[in-house]
């Protein structure tokens, strides 16, 4: 039978930039636009990545299977995706979404189309009179609410999507009351309730929170605390979510870290890897079954929107070529194929070529590394091998939106909420970088002895608590303490020295008659790999990295802070050490147990509060402990 063709465009008054994340929002586009779940299926290809099978299956009987080839898309321009039918009334179907800006990019023409084969009479009577015009109708008729949505006439870009029932609102109520009461902040709690009462259920059966404070322009941090302990209250489920370093998709979940295996295996792109702390270990929250139940089908596997690092990408078959022109905002950007064994890396440098030619082949991508320029260049791209294969342009650097395992443990909150929350005896979990503090007090053996056991005692344990504020109040943890000592974690190094700052500060509150607080608290800090384990149940770091924050530590003397080369140049902390007006001296010396003389930067004096020309956190305390 012959292929018919399906087409219908309009105006819309948004730029493509606005449009595209919902357009290709595939999952909820096709549940919105009536199409039924589907179920997908994965055979690994002999040279790399997979092919995708789907199927429709209704009463235990299968309906149509196809394979399905990989999107084709380039945001926010354009994507299609083509289904091949083995089984059903149809032989393919090709369809997709074009957006074109208009008046200088503030508005787009949308133009929706579908190429369609049928196989039989049914599948001509089906493309002709059902799935060619009403699915190109339907998508129109949803930009119409998009655009209402982005100029504020609607408050949800999908309403049809809301819930029609099945929320428990007394419940709802009631465990948000509970929630306030636990000491969750109003706002982040008020948020909360609404997305739970009216947000499709994909959206609150993976939720992430930092992209919904982002969203609700209220603090990350916040809004990952009021979560935690909206756990706690019995309203969310916590879970843990392990991510592919490729298509950084979950491919495993645990309801606790005590289940989390070390490696895990993704089917779309047939690699087996190792989980980390840093990226691929995420938590995420789901409502509670007790408020909502949410049942989420499988609609889409392969929309740009479930891989939203992904800028481009397309199928090639063998010897055929592309050309890309596309827009790169970023620094640095990875051209990769599964059916290639290593990626090209393009850096992004205003001037730079406005061309760039890249050759897939079996051993790498061909040049491994390009200069760019990210305004307008144009990507032309060879398959040079014999089988079909896939090439994606990617954001190099991950997003910061993700609340991975290394930033939700070293989280206080987190710690005190969760405190059963240890990984399996044994499991060793890398994280790539961590920033570590070691804090002591100078001469604490003598202290001892010149104030006495008891006082000395005393102050010890106010100089503790003092400490733990710092902690908390600058996004850290407590790891442990050992003996005068204090072990804390932190997501950054500029949250670590801000801390540090605030912790000489608030050490001057110490009333003492023979010790003199200016010189009391030493503090080292260093930034670096380690291993999370569970020690004596509760979760612990281990490694090299510890080992030489604990060295740097001991580099300093009372009153000072000193910093790890490494730690030093991290991003942020010149900004922090301008901030708190710390002037860091640099000077080499040998740290016990490490043979290579290394560098560090000693800060001698922190300023006190009033001298920054506002109250700090030391300077607002309650009252100064005395002993």
């Amino acid at each position: 039978m012959e292929l018919m063709r399906f087409e219908a465009t309009r105006r819309f008054g948004v730029a493509p930039e606005a449009l595209w994340p919902l357009v290709s929002n595939t999952v909820l586009m096709n549940r919105v636009i009536g199409l039924q779940d589907v179920e997908f299926a994965y055979a690994a290809r002999a040279d790399g990545g997979s092919v995708v099978t789907g199927e429709f299956r209704r009463f235990g009987r299968t309906f149509a299977r196809w394979t399905e080839h990989a999107f084709d898309f380039v945001r926010p321009q354009r994507y299609r995706v083509l289904r091949e039918y083995s089984l059903g009334p149809l032989a393919s179907l090709d369809g997709g979404v074009e957006l074109i800006p208009e008046d200088g990019g503030q508005a787009t023409q949308v133009r929706v189309f579908a190429d369609i084969l049928p196989r039989n009479p049914l599948g001509w009577i089906l493309a002709k009179r059902l799935v060619g015009p009403s699915s190109t109708s339907r998508v129109l008729a949803q930009c119409q609410i998009f655009e209402e949505y982005l100029n504020g006439k609607v408050t949800s870009p999908f309403p049809q999507l809301a819930p029609r029932g099945g929320v428990d609102a007394r419940r709802l109520d009631e465990l948000t009351a509970r929630l306030i009461g636990s000491g969750a902040e109003r706002v982040v709690v008020e948020r909360l309730r609404a997305h739970l009462a009216e947000a499709p259920e994909e959206q609150t059966a993976s939720m992430r929170p930092f992209e919904l404070a982002d969203a609700w322009g209220v603090s990350r941090e916040t809004t990952l605390i009021g979560f935690l302990r909206a756990t706690t209250v019995g309203l969310l489920d916590l879970k843990w979510d392990v991510l592919c370093p490729n298509c950084r998709i979950p491919k495993a979940e645990y309801s606790t870290l005590a289940d989390l295996e070390l490696r895990a295996h993704c089917e779309t792109c047939n690699i087996t890897f190792d989980a980390n702390f840093d990226r691929l270990v995420e938590v995420r929250f789901k409502v509670s079954s007790a408020v909502r139940a949410t049942s989420v089908g499988v609609f889409c596997v392969g929309g740009p929107q479930n891989i939203p690092h992904v800028v481009a990408q397309a199928e090639l078959e063998p010897g055929a070529a592309l050309t890309w022109q596309v827009p790169l905002t970023g620094t640095a950007f990875r051209l990769r194929s599964p059916q290639s064994r290593g990626a090209a890396i393009l850096e992004v440098d205003a001037g730079g070529p406005d061309q760039a030619e890249f050759a897939v082949e079996s051993a790498g991508i061909a040049p491994p590394l390009a200069q760019v320029d990210g305004a307008a260049v144009a990507m032309r791209i060879v398959n040079r091998l014999d089988t079909p294969a896939i090439v994606a342009l990617e954001e190099r650097f991950w997003s910061d939106t993700a609340a991975t395992a290394a930033i939700v443990s070293s989280l206080q909150e987190f710690r005190d909420l969760f405190s059963a929350e240890v990984l399996a005896p044994g499991l060793q979990v890398g994280i790539e970088r961590l920033a570590l503090l070691f804090t002591d007090l100078a001469g604490s053996t003598e202290l001892y002895e010149r104030i006495g056991q008891a006082r000395a005692f005393r102050l010890v344990q106010d100089h503790f608590r003092l400490l733990d504020a710092s902690i908390r109040g600058n996004g850290g943890a407590q790891i442990k303490t050992i003996g005068d000592a204090v072990m804390a974690a932190f997501p950054t190094v500029p949250l670590a020295l801000r801390a540090a700052a605030d912790m000489q500060r608030r050490i001057l509150e110490l009333q003492v008659a023979e010790v003199d607080p200016t010189r009391l608290l030493k503090v080292g800090i260093h930034a670096g790999a380690c291993l999370a384990v569970n020690l004596d149940g509760r979760l612990d770091y281990f490694g090299t990295a510890v080992n030489i924050a604990a060295r740097v530590e001991s580099e300093a003397h009372g009153g000072e802070i000193v910093i790890s080369d490494d730690a030093r140049w991290d991003p942020g902390v010149e900004e922090t050490l301008a901030r708190e007006r710390l002037d860091a001296e640099s000077q080499e010396v040998r740290l016990k147990g490490i043979a290579r003389v290394v560098r560090v930067h000693r800060i001698a004096r922190v300023p006190p509060a009033v001298e920054l020309g506002a109250q700090s956190d030391a300077a607002s305390a309650s009252a100064a402990p005395t002993v």
